[in-house]
């Protein structure tokens, strides 16, 4: 699908505003397939030959649970759900359910779409409300009269691909479990499905008006997708399935056979000890401090190098383009709304959202390289081509012919947030004085540094090393962070006493950002004990209903922290607890004791760049940018080649919001025909 295609996904605002349905069709579908849904991505799984829908399930508000399957005459209600304004769909992941019913039941069944305005993802809901995904945790944690058939889930997983082949069968041909006491049993299953979905519908608080536009917003964006190089892609691959066995064979011969693949951390630091040169991390900023040891033994460095060069993670995403691409090169799917407990967006598969920054000086001529697949070439001009192609990740995401991309990103938002948040008005002051002139001397980092240092304001540029002391600072005492959180920054190059002098001259420097934590985390503590009371801090403010904790931040959204209590440890030391989702579950909050005011400070700012962004990407849509990506704080849009321009990218991206005039905002912007930071 070509990006010009999906202009019928434009948001309507005015039918958003007023789509308060009046009926809701909660619908799943039961679908096996040759294709593996979490390899290759809902898009690729609707899309393929072989997914197939076995039956869907339907009920109409609180009415009973009705079956389709294949080849029958159209539910009434299906029909009438995309015919009348006044009838809305839901789902659990409803994306999922679109997707089927676009890319399979319509060319098939000629099944009747409805407008994405009238669509509910309860999975949405519940993310929102800072409840599990999953639903049959969510149920759990809801407490709800239905509950998921765990059993009747295991038999779908084995339905849903093919079984193995029989005896007397076609070798060649695809075999499922059809046998009708299974094939009743996996629809008892989905109908379950539905009642705790449209349970989960009744008992979740449905998304406010703006997250709902923003939900639909995400949907548009999943669905152009973005464009890749899939000739580069495959020149990647091919050296980089070259360059590793060559690493391999290498690390075999210098260690006797101790080591045999470069991902062997464990072999690889019990090969170090033995060579009295124990390390505890063989991380990439470990590993570069290790080589800039002059003495360093030489088959030591090699190991050393050989793990730097072949360790790249990005080579990995090589293969999630390639298998998760349609067949227009273009990747969908790869944004979840609410990710983060903040609101903030994940990725899927591909995860755009963690490539590798380059360091490499002239990334045209890398790309050249790499484009050619020859692996001795590349590695004649580069001593780690794994590297390299990590170096180049970024830009295999390239512009459709005719168009271009055009990217921003907010310059230092969570410091310029933090600051404002807290009222450090001499840091805000900082940052207003280097959007206003860009003199290095004014650069926020360097003005910290200068304050760290103990030296007049000024004496310190953007290129001064001192300054990457000023940002280190900023990133690991934020949040209360002490030594750990600035290892992980920062492993070697100073030591623990130094690291703690940083952090105290840090904290010396900003007190309204120290004042803020305990404030924060009294104004917590204190809403929980007393249920129903709204208590204000600055320009948050907390109220719980024992149920919930919400935090309400500047732009009136909300954040919501399940089952708030209060830990008491001693007399002096009691501590909010509340569950979130960790690791795939649902259960207290991993913080230590409890929440702290570090933790509700990080949620606040992350939260508040959140909201500007979303802001923003309502702003840049409008004005015809087609948003692409959503990385972190950036927004890449894909536009024809002569239509708009990075100064009115950036005005957009900056414009304040009513609940903001006073927060410094300020913003990059490129253009060109490779995403590239």
């Amino acid at each position: 699908m070509m990006l010009d295609t999906v202009e019928h996904y434009k948001i309507d605002h005015a039918a958003a505003a007023g789509s308060a349905v009046q009926h809701v069709l909660h619908r799943d579908y039961e679908t096996r397939s040759r294709a593996v849904l979490k390899i290759v991505g809902t898009h690729r799984y609707a899309c393929d030959p072989s997914t197939e829908v076995v039956f869907g399930a339907f009920a109409v508000d609180d009415g009973p649970v009705r079956v389709w399957r294949p080849g029958e005459p159209l539910l009434p209600e299906v029909i009438e759900a995309a015919r009348n304004t006044n009838w809305g769909v839901a789902a659990h992941n409803d994306p999922f359910e679109s997707a089927i019913e676009q890319y399979n039941l319509a060319p098939r069944f000629n099944w009747p779409l409805v407008p994405i305005e009238r669509h509910r993802c309860t999975m949405a809901m519940a993310l929102a409300a800072g409840l599990p995904a999953q639903l049959g945790m969510l149920a759990d944690a809801l407490n709800l009269a239905n509950r998921k058939d765990r059993s009747g889930e295991r038999l779908m997983h084995q339905m849903s691909k093919p079984r193995r082949v029989r005896k007397a069968e076609d070798p060649n041909g695809v075999h499922y479990f059809d046998d009708p006491e299974r094939l009743e049993r996996w629809q008892s299953y989905m109908c379950r499905d539905v009642e705790v979905e449209r349970e989960v519908y009744q008992e979740c608080p449905p998304l406010p008006p703006t997250e709902q536009l923003l939900w639909q917003l995400n949907c548009i964006i999943n669905e152009r997708g973005f464009l890749f190089d899939r000739a580069l892609t495959k020149a990647a691959k091919q050296i980089a399935a070259a360059a590793g066995p060559d690493i391999d064979a290498e690390l075999a011969d210098i260690t006797g056979g101790t080591v045999t693949g470069v991902n062997q951390i464990a072999r690889i630091q019990n090969w170090l000890r033995e060579q009295s040169y124990p390390l505890e991390s063989l991380d990439k900023k470990v590993i570069e401090k290790q080589l800039l040891d002059p003495e360093l033994p030489a088959l030591v460095r090699r190991v050393l190098e050989l793990r730097e060069g072949g360790a790249q993670a990005a080579v990995k995403k090589l293969d999630a383009l390639l298998i998760r691409a349609g067949d227009d090169d273009r990747i969908r799917g790869a944004f979840r709304y609410h990710g983060a407990g903040t609101g903030r967006f994940s990725g899927e598969g591909f995860q755009p959202q963690n490539l590798k920054r380059p360091t490499i000086e002239k990334l045209d001529d890398a790309i050249m390289a790499i484009s050619t697949g020859d692996y001795e070439h590349v590695r004649k001009l580069y001593s780690k081509p794994l590297a390299v192609i990590g170096d180049c990740t970024r830009s295999i995401i390239i512009a459709t012919p005719g168009y271009k991309l055009i990217g921003g990103d907010f310059n230092a938002i969570e410091s310029r947030g933090l600051a404002w948040v807290a009222d450090e008005q001499w840091k805000l002051d900082s940052y207003r004085r280097f959007d206003a002139t860009q003199d290095p001397r004014d650069e926020p980092y360097s003005a910290t540094a200068c304050k760290i240092f103990r030296v007049p304001d000024g004496s310190f540029t953007k290129d001064s090393p001192e300054r990457g002391v000023g940002k280190v600072c900023d990133l690991a005492f934020g949040y209360m962070g002490g030594l750990n959180a600035w290892r992980k920054f920062e492993p070697d190059r100073f030591t623990d006493a130094e690291v703690e002098k940083f952090k105290t001259d840090w904290r010396a420097t900003h007190p309204n950002i120290v004042k803020f934590w305990y404030a924060v985390d009294r104004a917590a503590w204190t809403a929980v004990r007393d249920r129903g009371h709204v208590v204000t801090c600055g320009c948050v403010a907390f109220r719980s209903n024992g149920a919930f904790l919400q935090l309400k931040l500047p732009s009136g959204r909300k954040i919501s922290y399940p089952q708030p209590r209060i830990r008491v440890k001693d007399e002096r030391h009691q501590y909010v607890i509340f569950a979130d989702n960790t690791e795939g579950q649902f259960k207290d909050c991993r913080y230590g004791a409890g929440a702290y005011g570090g933790l509700w400070v990080e949620n606040i700012v992350s939260g508040i760049a959140r909201d500007l962004l979303v802001e923003a990407m309502f702003r840049v849509e409008a004005a015809g940018y087609r948003i692409i990506l959503t990385v972190h704080d950036e927004l890449v849009c894909e536009v024809p080649e002569n239509f708009g321009s990075e100064q009115e990218f950036i005005r957009l991206m900056t414009r304040k919001p009513a609940w903001a005039l006073d927060l410094p905002i300020a913003a990059e912007a490129w253009s060109g025909s490779r995403y590239r930071k």
